[in-house]
């Protein structure tokens, strides 16, 4: 009988300690201003304009799928959207722009603009 109350009090001992279901809910009032948030050093924070019209780039050929219209480039870093040098799919605007390139090939592509950097708009051989 003592072995079984122990239990159930060390039960609720274990429920009282556990954290709550529900997150508490925290309202701003209307008229308190909130602070802008802090820029961070490592960050960059800019209100830049994002370039407009085609961003060139060059890179190696690493698949194409010139039925789907899809190829995956190793590119060069491109500053205009903030990437860095990597490997990464693409799809292009007219799936015949892939119909003599081939894997290894070494490219200079036009991606649509900042708002679509996936999309490119003109990929050549070098």
């Amino acid at each position: 009988m003592q072995k079984t109350i122990w239990i159930a009090a060390l039960g609720l001992a274990v429920a009282g300690c556990s954290p709550e279901t529900s997150a508490p809910v925290v309202t701003t009032p209307a008229a308190e201003a909130v602070a802008p948030p802090a820029a961070m050093p490592d960050m960059a924070m800019s209100a830049a304009t994002p370039a407009a019209g085609p961003i060139t780039s060059t890179g190696k050929i690493v698949a194409v799928d010139a039925v789907s219209g899809g190829v995956t480039l190793n590119h060069q870093a491109i500053p205009e959207v903030k990437w860095d040098a990597m490997t990464m799919g693409f799809t292009v605007a007219d799936p015949t722009m892939l119909k003599d390139l081939k894997v290894g090939d070494m490219v200079s592509f036009d991606l649509q603009s900042a708002t679509e950097p996936t999309k490119i708009s003109r990929i050549t051989k070098q």
